[in-house]
């Protein structure tokens, strides 16, 4: 996993992936302070075709109540295209024992993650 760049290093996060599931395909984006598109719009993840049943204590729906079928989130492919695009999920939010890996669920195919550049 890459580093963060220093001038960010034990800052709050300025940075948002959005993951979300849109026509059968996830794609993300991220979005910046001043809430312009930093990378992407709409990065490809590929099919949103694989889908779990959701349950309110999983890892990342604390936020939600979320029941029923729900496509499940590339986290995988999410993390790779960020580190492609310069950015990396912070730590403190990969910390969270609340979040999947530092990804919270805020509808029921929309995902977000706290994100820092890197180094």
């Amino acid at each position: 996993m890459p580093n963060v760049h220093p001038s960010h290093s034990g800052m709050p996060s300025l940075y948002n992936a959005e993951v979300s599931s849109y026509r059968g395909r996830w794609t993300m984006s991220v979005i910046g302070p001043d809430r312009a598109v930093v990378a992407g719009p709409n990065i490809d993840l590929g099919p949103a075709d694989v889908l779990t049943e959701a349950h309110p204590d999983d890892p990342g729906r604390y936020l939600i109540a979320v029941e029923g079928e729900v496509p499940v989130l590339p986290r995988e492919a999410a993390v790779q295209h960020l580190e492609k695009h310069g950015f990396v999920v912070a730590a403190s939010a990969r910390g969270d024992a609340r979040t999947d890996e530092g990804w919270t669920q805020v509808a029921t195919a929309l995902w977000t993650a706290p994100c820092q550049p890197t180094a």
